[in-house]
């Protein structure tokens, strides 16, 4: 994740800079492998871009 699609594959909110209607939100948002179990993290990041897109979707 990044601010700068040429150093970057998605964008802070997981969206894909390449595809907008794409959002990664399962691990393979990491940038290299995780030394503990991610699924905790992966909920939260996965609630996250979820609550936003319910909110850009509701505002049309």
């Amino acid at each position: 994740m990044g601010l700068d699609p040429a150093h970057a594959a998605l964008d802070p909110w997981c969206r894909s800079y390449d595809h907008q209607n794409l959002h990664v939100v399962d691990a393979s948002f990491f940038p290299s492998s995780a030394a503990l179990n991610p699924a905790l993290t992966v909920a939260a990041q996965a609630l996250r871009v979820g609550d936003r897109l319910a909110t850009e979707w509701t505002r049309g």
